[in-house]
């Protein structure tokens, strides 16, 4: 399933449509998304990251379609996604980069960690106290991050300079790996990714399922490679970069792009 990584390429009606007519003839549909950036904006207070005003309907309507198995892939722990989604329906959700896995029925399932990687976590988390704000220090069970969005924009780069100065001898002596994403810097269990969301849901489905992972950020690339060629890899931005995406949705500031997206794809469902 890997592919390679390019330059993405603008998704246009044109390839909408053509999605559509693959989800209309399909007798199984199986669609992931990331939460924060992809169904909510960025924003500096990560606790009120609520979804773009409709996402929530547009979202409840792939939810109702029962050949479709609809899945969020987030950073985030995979319980604070519903208080901000606020789905009236039950989802799948898998959290903490994939070490956490919430089914629909509500059962919970987590990987186990290494008595070392819990150390160097918690070792790591120490060591940006004095730096950092608590609110901006998120502990998961597989990782911790720094948050630097809320600082001012001019001392950011120092500040994701000090924090990595600080992290890479942890990460060295406990094992761990180090990866940027928007205005911050996370640490986490190497081999625990969005990947192992993708490989697991596709184990569960019949091989000509029709698929699509949309995503925005540096952590959804791990997905876009798991996914390669077998489906729809999407982007969320506001011009092409390398990825490895094959495609780019336009970014819009009132989130009609990723809500014209769904709602498209539940009508062809439907």
């Amino acid at each position: 399933m890997e592919t390679m990584t390019a330059m993405t390429k603008v998704w246009t009606a044109e390839q909408q449509a053509d999605f559509g007519q693959q989800l209309a003839a399909c007798r199984r549909a199986v669609l992931f998304f990331d939460y924060d950036g992809t169904l909510a904006p960025i924003v500096p207070d990560r606790d009120n990251a609520l979804p773009y005003d409709g996402v929530r309907e547009a979202f409840e309507r792939l939810l109702v379609v029962k050949h479709c198995r609809t899945v969020l892939v987030s950073g985030r722990r995979v319980l604070e996604i519903q208080p901000l989604l606020q789905s009236r329906l039950p989802f799948e959700a898998w959290g903490s980069h994939g070490c956490e896995h919430l089914r629909p029925s509500g059962k919970l399932e987590e990987v186990a960690i290494s008595e070392k990687a819990k150390e160097g976590l918690q070792i790591a988390a120490s060591k940006v106290a004095s730096l950092l704000a608590p609110h901006a220090i998120e502990r998961k069970p597989s990782s911790v991050a720094a948050h630097v969005s809320s600082i001012n924009a001019e001392l950011i780069p120092q500040y994701l300079t000090d924090v990595e100065e600080l992290w890479e001898p942890v990460a060295e002596e406990f094992g761990l790996e180090l990866l940027d994403f928007h205005e911050g810097v996370e640490m986490r269990v190497p081999g625990i990714n969005k990947s192992r969301a993708i490989y697991s849901v596709l184990e569960e489905e019949p091989k000509d399922a029709v698929t699509a992972y949309i995503g925005d950020d540096v952590t959804d690339e791990d997905a876009f490679r798991a996914l390669g060629e077998q489906g729809h890899t999407i982007l969320i931005g506001r011009e092409p970069r390398v990825s490895a995406a094959k495609w780019l949705l336009p970014e819009r500031p009132d989130g009609r792009h990723i809500i014209d997206f769904i709602n498209a794809a539940a009508s062809s469902l439907s």
